[in-house]
């Protein structure tokens, strides 16, 4: 009897199959579709800001042609109480515009004189129009005179559209305000 190796019987190594890129571990599907969502999130974020600061500089657009127009009519004695009414309906209805879309659910629309102006101050916690410069809008659709500080509304109407663009979440106003 021949002594037979046993080793000669067996084959080669037989090395795996690479390993191949598809298709992906579970691990790489999950950080993909993580990724697509934070990647979806900040499109929405980055559309979302693009709209406010068009808005923002649309209205403050608006309201600085109002107030140019003021300033230049103002120069002549004649026309400075018209121009002076104009430009408070001009701010005044800018205002309303701006409380419509960015508090769509406070029915501000219906408000005027005290508790309009109650409502402004609400939504910044201030006093700027029931006390300050802004007070001139209670009654300026029926105003006989301007005898307003121009200036003054129209930093404080510029401040409030500011506010309500620029701050990342939308306080409504007060629960004591009529609204």
């Amino acid at each position: 009897m021949e002594a037979e190796d046993p080793l000669s019987q067996l084959r080669d190594i037989h090395l795996p199959d690479p390993v191949s890129f598809w298709p992906p571990a579970p691990g790489w599907w999950i950080l993909l579709l993580c990724l697509l969502i934070g990647l979806a999130f900040l499109c929405r974020h980055t559309l979302a800001a693009m709209i406010r600061r068009r808005r923002l500089e649309s209205v403050l657009r608006e309201l600085d042609q109002a107030y140019t127009v003021f300033t230049e009519q103002s120069a002549f004695d004649k026309t400075r109480n018209q121009a002076g009414l104009a430009f408070l309906a001009a701010v005044n209805t800018l205002l309303k515009r701006v409380a419509q879309v960015m508090y769509p659910d406070s029915n501000c629309s219906s408000l005027t004189g005290r508790d309009w102006l109650h409502f402004l101050d609400a939504c910044d916690q201030g006093s700027a129009f029931s006390q300050g410069p802004g007070a001139v809008l209670a009654d300026g659709a029926y105003r006989p005179v301007f005898d307003a500080d121009g200036d003054a509304l129209y930093q404080a109407a510029r401040n409030w559209v500011a506010n309500r663009y620029t701050t990342s979440a939308q306080r409504p106003p007060a629960a004591g305000v009529a609204a």
